[in-house]
């Protein structure tokens, strides 16, 4: 039981707050920086009085969100700027001639020489597509199913669901139709369903699952429905015909200089030097699509347009975040403080501020700081405010119910307190909503 809770949370964290794409080396941290933020977990809460939180699930959902949020922008961050000044906006940026075949970005070490990075001519031949089952159209107004309690199994990615309903006097088709459909979809098992109409006043439903593909054998199903009892004397799942397997998933295809390779998904990774997204399919008489590595002064004003749209978009859902009760005027202001901070040395190089505090940039005065010969000094300044930016991030991850509402209860004794080093994680409880 206990294995199955935690698959579930974990799921259901993946599939709700955590970004579906993940920078895997932006997520390795070494043995000493976990005893680190241990550490200043601890001296974070040595004095903190001690608060009254709101448990609603406004609040739970903000600080989830938050965190996330938080970390987002630490990656933006650490993937737009360099390690030191000399190779300050210096990481690699890809580019693809056909963005509305295939997105790429860069994930190499940037350590590699630009020439010694492959370009590579893809075709797309298949997109990866998810299993669907439609099942039986039944005439809306007929009532064929008797009043009872019903149940049946649902099995995906390894895991087994039981789905329990109940059809009333005066149910009918659709109703028991739309009552499923609401079961499907507010289960967050990773399939999705919806009513289709058909001719006749008759309606089906449509199952889809949330994955594509199969890393297994390509052409086997995602998600089976089956009868929980067998023998039964109501087979709903027949009369349903939920288990009827319309599309089976399907992999996607790509030829890669002329290598064919096969994914799951369309999401997928090339030699470890490229993430791509793949859109559509390649069109018979189309040229391939070429992806490769953008000149230097492309690829460090590119950084620095991705690190504004970092914050810009971590500032936008700071404003999003008033409806979930948070002390949006104080997250606000801290961020509005640190880009204070730099404000002559960001609008030098056409950074500018609006009066809502997000970052707007100026072409041509960055083409023309990008280009000077003392382009080190004039971009030197981003280093410092990327790093405040990254410092003030890894607060906001660490506790972010500091910024909700919440009533201090009482001050602690100073000079003869206890630490209490897990304060911090209140929200880490919060996924386990709804499981416990």
């Amino acid at each position: 039981m206990g294995d199955t809770v935690m698959t579930s949370v974990y799921n259901h964290y993946m599939s709700a707050y955590s970004p579906r794409k993940s920078d895997a080396r932006l997520e390795s941290h070494p043995t000493s920086e976990l005893k680190n933020i241990y550490h200043d977990i601890i001296e974070m809460n040595k004095e903190a009085p001690l608060y009254l939180l709101d448990r609603s699930d406004a609040t739970k959902a903000f600080a989830i969100h938050l965190k996330e949020d938080a970390r987002r922008l630490q990656h933006t961050i650490l993937n737009s700027t360099g390690q030191t000044r000399q190779d300050l906006f210096q990481g690699k940026v890809a580019f693809s001639n056909n963005e509305d075949l295939v997105l790429v970005k860069y994930i190499g070490n940037n350590d590699i020489r630009s020439e010694e990075i492959p370009f590579y001519e893809l075709e797309i031949q298949k997109l990866a597509a998810p299993q669907i089952n439609i099942s039986n159209f039944l005439p809306c107004g007929d009532q064929k199913l008797s009043p009872g309690n019903y149940s049946f199994d649902v099995n995906i990615n390894d895991q087994g669901y039981e789905f329990q309903f109940t059809v009333n006097q005066d149910d009918m088709n659709v109703d028991v139709q739309t009552k499923l459909i609401r079961l499907f979809n507010h289960s967050n098992i990773g399939i999705s369903a919806s009513l289709i109409d058909g001719v006749n006043d008759t309606a089906a439903i449509r199952l889809v699952s949330a994955k594509t593909g199969n890393k297994g054998k390509e052409g086997s199903p995602i998600f089976t429905v089956s009868e929980h009892r067998q023998g039964d004397s109501h087979t709903s799942v027949n009369y349903l015909g939920l288990n009827y397997t319309t599309v089976l998933p399907e992999n996607a295809r790509i030829m890669a200089n002329g290598k064919e390779i096969s994914s799951p998904e369309n999401h997928l990774i090339l030699d470890n030097f490229y993430e791509l997204d793949l859109l559509g399919v390649s069109g018979q008489d189309q040229p391939p699509v070429t992806i490769g590595i953008k000149t230097n002064t492309d690829a460090v004003k590119d950084n620095i347009r991705n690190l504004v749209g970092g914050y810009n978009t971590f500032l936008q859902s700071v404003g999003e975040y008033q409806e979930l009760k948070a002390n949006k005027g104080k997250l606000s202001h801290e961020l509005l403080s640190v880009v204070r901070l730099y404000y002559n040395e960001l609008d030098a190089i056409g950074i500018n501020t609006t009066e809502t505090g997000s970052l707007t940039v100026d072409e041509n005065l960055l083409e023309e700081s990008t280009q000077s010969e003392d382009a080190l000094r004039l971009l030197s300044p981003l280093k410092d405010f990327s790093s405040s930016l990254y410092d003030k991030g890894e607060q906001i991850s660490r506790d972010p119910l500091n910024y909700t509402h919440k009533k201090i209860v009482a001050y602690k004794n100073p000079g003869k307190n206890f630490t209490t080093p897990y304060l911090t994680s209140h929200y880490s409880g919060f996924l386990f909503n709804y499981y416990c």
